[in-house]
């Protein structure tokens, strides 16, 4: 799964970006192409897990993120389509949103709030979405003009997307739209960007990350709410600060703000939970690591995520939760209370179970 960072331009969106991959980016440089870079999504349970069983290594899990060029709303048409074709390959978007004061750094022309932003992106989204639907809707009228008649299939095709075309009309996006989930696999096969999961991450100054407060705040959440979008605040220029600190400093300075972890840490944690996706862990002396798999996956699948033989080969999984054998503190000991459970193919894996495979041959 890729996680498009998309933002216009001067909102931080490339400060972020790198400080979720570790990558070095000038956020100054104009760039015309994407630049790809993996974040950590650090797991609490991995640490604990790790200090009972002391691994030779320990694997959180990781999400993939492309941090695209800043949308300039100067920028001619082309260029603004070929950033529009980078965010339409994405599995997700990362929208970030300019809230810090900095006289230094200018506004993005007639986007000078929150929430003027965050309109903008989002209309900009829309507008992508309809202008798709209608091409398609034109060219299954050429063809019924064509052939004088159209099959079962195109006909369901320009019924659905007739009714989305309305809906975006209204400004409702794809993701909140009532869809079964046969209409939602043939939409599918159009990218379309407002059916993808949309995080929205408001870039603070100090002062307002401190008040926990920013011009427009309750517009650009009532915003994020009515459309389906998840939302997080935090300072790119505290995070910056932070990670130069040693860990006993960031935990004192994060402290001050209130919060028990960084900024990244929250961003990384909110796309992963909004983008629908969980972890599953494995433990041993030689690895404890956390395995990333979409919610409702059934455990002959999960056993596929760590090698595909395992899914062909499947019998049976043990499986027990983090918090139910954190309690007991060992694998001996759950089993002798019998709180191991056998699981078959298709019954469903939770976020934080420990799960060990048993397959033939």
């Amino acid at each position: 799964m890729v996680i498009g960072v998309f933002g216009l331009s001067a909102s931080g969106k490339t400060t972020l970006f790198s400080l979720l991959t570790g990558m070095q980016l000038d956020p100054a440089t104009r760039r015309k192409d994407g630049v790809t870079g993996t974040a950590l999504v650090h797991d609490p349970r991995v640490d604990e897990l790790a200090s009972i069983f002391n691994p030779k290594k320990v694997t959180q899990a990781s999400l993939t993120f492309t941090d695209m060029p800043g949308f300039d709303l100067e920028a001619t048409r082309g260029e603004k389509s070929r950033v529009m074709q980078f965010i339409q390959n994405s599995d997700a978007l990362l929208c970030v949103v300019r809230a810090f004061v900095n006289p230094a750094v200018a506004w993005p022309a007639k986007c000078d709030t929150p929430a003027a932003q965050l309109d903008t992106i989002r209309t900009e989204l829309l507008l992508r979405d309809l202008a798709v639907v209608e091409n398609r809707l034109e060219r299954i009228a050429e063809t019924e003009r064509k052939r004088h008649k159209l099959s079962d299939e195109e006909q369901k095709e320009r019924k659905l997307l007739t009714a989305v075309r309305e809906q975006l009309e209204d400004e409702q996006p794809v993701s909140r739209q009532e869809l079964t989930p046969a209409e939602s696999k043939t939409l599918g096969t159009y990218c379309l960007f407002t059916a993808k999961p949309i995080i929205v991450a408001v870039n603070t100054d100090e002062h307002q990350l401190s008040a926990k407060s920013y011009p427009d705040q309750a517009c650009v959440k009532e915003q994020c709410s009515a459309n389906g979008f998840a939302y997080i605040e935090l300072s790119g220029k505290i995070e910056s600060d932070i990670s130069q600190f040693d860990e006993t400093d960031r935990e004192l300075f994060l402290r001050e703000y209130g919060f028990t972890e960084s900024g990244i840490q929250r961003l990384s944690r909110v796309v992963y939970e909004h983008v629908g996706l969980i972890s599953f862990l494995t433990v041993g002396e030689d690895e404890v690591k956390a395995w990333t798999i979409r919610r409702n996956t059934c455990a002959r699948d999960a056993a596929g995520a760590i090698h595909t033989r395992l899914a062909e080969t499947f019998v049976r999984a043990e499986v027990i939760p983090h918090k139910t054998f954190m309690a007991v503190g060992c694998m001996k000991r759950a089993n002798a209370q019998n709180l191991v459970r056998l699981a078959g193919k298709d019954e469903i894996v939770n976020d934080g179970d420990i799960f060990h495979v048993r397959a033939s041959g």
